[in-house]
């Protein structure tokens, strides 16, 4: 019942399948605890629900057992001040980095949401492609893009914030393709740079191919027409193998490396959100001086004397 007070825009029970053959409270019940579980209860302190449900639980809490109490949740909410502080401070002290420029390590990216290269539908049947919905899709990678390139987001061990969607969906805390995407996390580059490192593999797996298909292996390299490959001919063959995967690992390394946004070092946020950042930043900014007065005034009854 408290999640409902909290997160209203999921309240909507009820029990049967709409005409699209979804059942809608099912939906919503999926989602409820997704949307907590990847946003995290420093997020869920950022919200305006969440203030009036821990004002009435402090009110009730003094009441039951007295105002010495109150220096738990005051403690609680320092550490809500402590966190979101910390969130607003990352948003607007990071850097913005294009993808363009390769910048490795710990980066902002802005763009625009999108599918990974040759995947066309995502999310669930009878509804808009999704390419991140909490309770259903929520670890499988996807795009963020900009101007100059893209990035795959790993988001399985992110802190995902969203926003309903600005549609008759309005129930559903989904990412969709093409919305503002914002990610704060470590930025690394994969690139083709150890695949020399597999020659001797790739080198025995082409020979092999190769030696299955004798009459093509005899038609190219029997130069002396016996009908067989002569231990000169096989240095040959060898030597053609060679140069078949040095241009093809050389070709492997010209090709642009694949950015990759997959987590954060320890102690840094790995934050991903459809929420523009100024506007995150802001909330984070509001929610953590709240949180400073709820401590402040709560400290003060607690040791109060009436």
């Amino acid at each position: 019942m408290w999640l409902r007070t909290l997160l209203p825009e999921l309240s909507h029970p009820h029990d049967r399948s709409d005409a699209d053959g979804l059942n809608w409270y099912q939906v919503v019940e999926n989602q409820r605890f997704a949307v907590l579980r990847k946003g995290g209860v420093i997020n869920l302190a950022s919200t305006w629900g969440f203030a009036l449900v821990w004002g009435a639980g402090c009110v009730w809490l003094s009441q039951q057992w007295g105002r010495e109490w109150l220096l738990l949740p005051a403690t609680v909410s320092l550490l809500f001040a402590l966190g979101l502080y910390r969130r607003y401070r990352l948003i607007v002290d990071t850097p913005t980095s294009r993808l363009s420029s390769s910048a490795q390590g710990y980066v902002e990216l802005c763009g625009k949401a999108a599918l990974p290269e040759g995947e066309s539908f995502r999310g669930l049947p009878h509804l808009p492609v999704m390419v991140w919905l909490p309770g259903y899709v929520e670890d499988q990678p996807f795009v963020l893009e900009d101007s100059h390139g893209r990035c795959l987001l790993y988001p399985q061990y992110a802190e995902i914030v969203t926003r309903t969607g600005d549609n008759h969906l309005f129930l559903l805390h989904a990412i969709y393709p093409g919305q503002p995407l914002y990610a704060l996390g470590e930025l690394h580059t994969q690139r083709h740079d150890t695949v020399s490192l597999e020659r001797r593999e790739r080198l025995a797996a082409l020979l092999a191919e190769w030696k299955n298909n004798p009459q093509q292996l005899l038609q190219n390299f029997d130069a002396n027409g016996n009908g067989q490959i002569d231990p000169d001919e096989w240095q040959t063959v060898r030597a053609a193998a060679e140069r078949w995967v040095d241009d093809d690992i050389r070709e492997q390394q010209r090709a642009p490396g694949m950015h990759v946004m997959d987590g954060a070092k320890a102690g840094q946020l790995f934050l991903i959100t459809n929420i523009p950042p100024e506007e995150l930043a802001q909330r984070y900014h509001w929610a953590a001086l709240l949180h400073m007065l709820v401590w402040l005034g709560l400290m003060g009854l607690a040791h109060a004397r009436f």
